[in-house]
């Protein structure tokens, strides 16, 4: 049994498939199922059900899985260690993250640890929260960066950075030349929602309702550009993250971005947190990478606090 087809098998359940986990181990599918055929072989059992819509374990390979992740991670601990032992801050750093804080605040982080440490490898997840959540505990990666992330015992959490999330409008909108409006001028707005399934975008929901304002979406989207793009064109108004919106809302006073933020009731808020293990020794690439996210969390802070002045 070797390590590489551990890989390639956990690669397979992770995914739910061959075809995607060809492109997660950089392999084609034939040389990645002759890896499973080779393992299955030589355990004398069928590690998957095979079905039209994809692949399950079936119990040899939950029971592989389990044993599976803990050899890949003890390998990869000592590896690890041992590049940490002879050169400092080195190695490979997993992060995971959502589409919002990935493309607007990520960035920025990972310029600084590239410039700090270039020996650090870093490589980012994008997924929904929970399943960010859900590689964090498999290991699949090593911390998390997430928005409104429900609490674990099992993990710690701590807050980088806590933003306004505030409705906006395109220059279409005859909202755009609004500093501020009362909540039952929103009755009957055309709106461009983020689902529910998104945690920023339950607590929109949740908000709309404080307020008093029931609203049907015209178009209901899970990403946070789409739904930007779409007020832009005057599609309908939406609530966004100040993060996501602050390179097209002009704040100087003298110029008009595509954007406007309307400020309407009490301000909803969100947290983008770190998230790590509770009981588990960080390497010295996660330490310098969580150093490098709270000195960016902190200017990022200020920023805010100037635009919003």
């Amino acid at each position: 049994m070797e390590l590489h087809q551990l890989r390639c098998f956990l690669a397979v359940v992770d995914e739910g498939g061959f075809n995607r986990a060809t492109t997660r181990m950089r392999i084609t599918q034939p040389a990645l199922s002759y890896q499973i055929k080779q393992l299955e072989g030589e355990l004398g059992t069928s590690l998957f059900h095979r079905r039209p819509g994809g692949v399950s374990p079936t119990e040899a390979g939950r029971v592989l899985s389990q044993h599976a992740r803990k050899v890949v991670e003890s390998v990869r601990k000592a590896q690890r260690a041992v590049e940490e032992l002879a050169e400092g801050v080195v190695g490979e750093l997993r992060v995971g993250t959502v589409n919002s804080v990935g493309i607007h605040f990520l960035p920025h982080v990972l310029w600084g640890i590239r410039e700090r440490y270039p020996a650090i490898r870093p490589s980012v997840l994008y997924r929904r929260s929970d399943t960010i959540l859900g590689a964090l505990l498999s290991g699949r990666i090593d911390l998390a960066l997430v928005a409104n992330p429900k609490s674990d015992r099992r993990l710690r959490m701590e807050t980088i950075i806590e933003e306004e999330v505030s409705l906006v409008c395109g220059r279409p909108h005859p909202f755009f030349n609004r500093k501020a409006i009362r909540p039952n001028e929103l009755k009957g707005v055309q709106f461009v929602s983020l689902s529910t399934e998104n945690p920023t975008g339950a607590a929109i929901q949740e908000h709309l309702v404080r307020l008093g304002v029931s609203v049907e979406p015209v178009v209901s989207t899970d990403n946070v550009e789409t739904v930007k793009k779409m007020v832009e064109v005057g599609l309908g108004v939406a609530f966004l993250p100040d993060m996501v919106t602050a390179a097209d809302v002009a704040c100087d006073g003298t110029t008009v971005g595509r954007l406007v933020r309307v400020a309407v009731g009490p301000p909803l808020t969100r947290r983008i947190v770190l998230v790590t293990w509770k009981n588990f020794e960080m390497s010295r690439a996660s330490t310098a990478f969580c150093d490098e996210l709270r000195l960016h969390g902190t200017r990022w802070k200020g920023c805010l606090d100037i635009e919003t002045a």
